[in-house]
């Protein structure tokens, strides 16, 4: 319990981070930018992100659960991280060729060809990156101390470097160049775990993981990197611009709701490689008591303060993100959810085609909204194709989860955070009417609200999860002895 408690530990400051790092860069970048230039390179992003969805597949997912597996066996980890790099290797050089033939095929790709070019060092770096054998392995302080210290090194770059609008070009550069900076301090850092030695033979054990997980994340891909692609295609620069700022703002929420979440699965595989059933259900109950603590707050505070937020971080001239920041967020809830549903139990599981269900049908849904109503509706449909689909996905991910294992779901807690969140939502609208600008509104609503929903959690409805984690406070261990 004491490595979960200093690895959650870690996580979260890692989570933290990645939530001030992008308040500090991001509204710079959208006020010097633009919308339209940071449409611009956001898309060429998207699509070299596209390009590695498919040279990794699901090689990071399997990796992250079959290397706790290995517990302390170094031959069998030895055979599991060489396999799933050689196959990682093979999959990137398939890849390179398609992504090379296409700059030169697609007009919009070959007008900024450079920017594409440059991306192939991301696409080759990623192979190297292997950041699931780290977490695997738990070592969430290496991977905390690393991505602060390169996440300082971006923030200052890009505060150097990027100085007016036509700088979307070297904020591309610095954003791959974080890629490449981690992959080769990573791959020198693997030789504290495992010896790497190319391994073709045997690779096809690993084919049917790897290609049913990845079948998912390209399936999964449309709420991210496909919407934003054809969101660019059917629109202009500025809807792109529009539809990544309320989606990357909903991201750092979530990401700091779920950072449990990257803790929790390397340990429940080992807990499930030993054949302990009983301390995985704890855990998985333990994960759905944060979620519902967490996320319906946190949902109903964005959606109040959706104005606000997004002109703090994004300045003038992105109302447009407003709405589709707000249908995102509702999502919140569901999300949290289903990351547990689907992540700590059903692939913990090797429920393999489960999921693909579940992905498959809320993908459909997703091209659907957006083959129709993109053309008209630009960033909001996106927004809809992103946030209906996955309430679906959670509901048919707690159908098959529910078959497969026998787990308590905290309904009451649920239903306890949401009426304790009614009187949040009345702090932010009256905050909202009564201060005299938005700045004013947030630093009353949301210190306000916190401290207010941390009251009635911990010293009214007395939730043990709250109370327990107030009570291990070093001053509160202090006070009691």
């Amino acid at each position: 319990m004491s490595t979960i408690k200093n690895n959650l530990g870690w996580n979260v400051l890692l989570t933290v981070s990645g939530y001030i790092f992008p308040l500090l860069t991001f509204p710079y970048i959208t006020r010097v930018l633009g919308a339209g230039n940071l449409g611009l390179a956001n898309f060429a992003l998207s699509v070299v992100d596209y390009a590695i969805l498919f040279s990794t597949l699901g090689l990071g997912s399997i990796g992250f659960r079959y290397i706790p597996q290995c517990n302390d066996n170094i031959e069998q980890r030895n055979h599991v991280f060489n396999h799933l790099v050689t196959l990682h290797l093979i999959l990137s050089i398939c890849i390179l060729i398609i992504y090379t033939l296409c700059i030169f095929l697609i007009p919009q790709l070959y007008e900024h060809k450079l920017l594409y070019f440059v991306g192939v060092s991301k696409i080759i770096m990623n192979v190297f990156l292997v950041e699931w054998l780290f977490q695997g392995m738990q070592d969430f302080r290496y991977i905390t101390i690393r991505t602060l210290v390169i996440r300082l090194l971006y923030v200052i770059a890009i505060f150097l470097c990027v100085r007016k609008s036509e700088d979307y070009d070297i904020y591309f550069y610095l954003t791959i160049a974080q890629v490449v900076v981690n992959a080769i301090v990573n791959w020198r850092y693997t030789r504290k775990y495992v010896t790497f030695k190319l391994s073709i033979r045997g690779c096809r054990s690993y084919l049917f993981p790897v290609f049913s997980m990845g079948i998912n994340r390209i399936l999964f891909s449309f709420y991210s990197s496909f919407n934003i692609i054809y969101l660019g295609i059917k629109c202009a620069d500025a809807n792109v611009g529009y539809f990544v700022t309320a989606t990357r703002l909903y991201g750092i929420f979530l990401s700091l709701l779920t950072a449990y979440n990257g803790v929790f699965v390397p340990y429940l595989n080992s807990l499930y490689g030993k054949g302990d059933m009983q301390n995985f259900k704890h855990y998985i109950s333990y994960s759905f008591s944060i979620v519902a603590i967490l996320s319906i707050p946190i949902g109903l505070g964005g959606i109040v303060l959706a104005p606000e937020i997004i002109r703090l971080i994004a300045g003038e001239g992105y109302e447009p993100a407003i709405l589709p920041f707000r249908i995102v967020m509702i999502q919140m809830l569901f999300v949290s959810a289903a990351q547990i549903l689907e992540n700590q139990i059903l692939l913990s599981l090797k429920k393999f085609k489960e999921v693909l269900i579940c992905t498959s049908i809320s993908t459909l849904l997703a091209v659907i909204i957006l083959f129709v109503f993109v053309p008209q509706y630009a960033e909001v449909a996106s927004a809809y194709a992103v946030a209906i689909p996955h309430v679906i996905e959670a509901i048919l991910l707690y159908y098959y989860a529910r078959k497969a294992l026998d787990f308590k779901f905290p309904g009451k807690d649920f239903l306890m955070s949401a009426l304790l969140s009614i009187p949040l939502v009345l702090i932010c609208l009256v905050a909202k009417k009564a201060a005299p600008n938005y700045i004013i509104s947030l630093i009353v609503a949301v210190p306000s609200s916190v401290f207010l929903y941390f009251i009635m959690q911990c010293f009214i409805i007395k939730n043990e999860f709250i109370v327990s984690q107030w009570n291990r406070l070093p001053f509160k261990r202090k006070i009691g002895a």
